[in-house]
């Protein structure tokens, strides 16, 4: 996905007030991040990664929670070698959001961005 794809998303969704203007603002900070970090401007395979990042940090702002993956799964993404990177990324968006990152969230985080992190290294 390329910046001005995310970003034509990400306008209709803020247009019909599905998300919100925090949750646009940081997942374009983050696209950012991610594309600067691997010399990038196109992230292959990482459509669902920023969906998902803007709905999350909308539902969370609105106090709205959701059901995290399987314990099972969890175990296993977490074994990833993407580990520090996702850290990395996680404590990015946690600087820029100020609200709680409810376990579930950063679960679901750590599962979607092993697939970007591996597709685009």
């Amino acid at each position: 996905m390329k910046k001005n794809e995310l970003n034509q998303k990400l306008d209709i969704l803020k247009e019909n007030k599905i998300i919100t203007d925090s949750a646009y603002a940081i997942t374009n900070d983050t696209f950012d991040l991610l594309s600067e970090k691997y010399k990038k401007e196109d992230l292959s395979d990482s459509d669902m990664f920023w969906t998902h990042m803007c709905m999350a940090l909308t539902r969370i702002e609105q106090g709205e929670s959701i059901e995290g993956p399987m314990e099972v799964i969890v175990m296993e993404i977490r074994q990833t070698p993407y580990r520090n990177e996702i850290e990395e990324i996680i404590t990015f968006v946690k600087r820029r959001f100020h609200h709680e990152f409810p376990k579930e969230e950063q679960d679901f985080f750590y599962l979607h961005l092993h697939q970007v992190l591996d597709k685009n290294k």
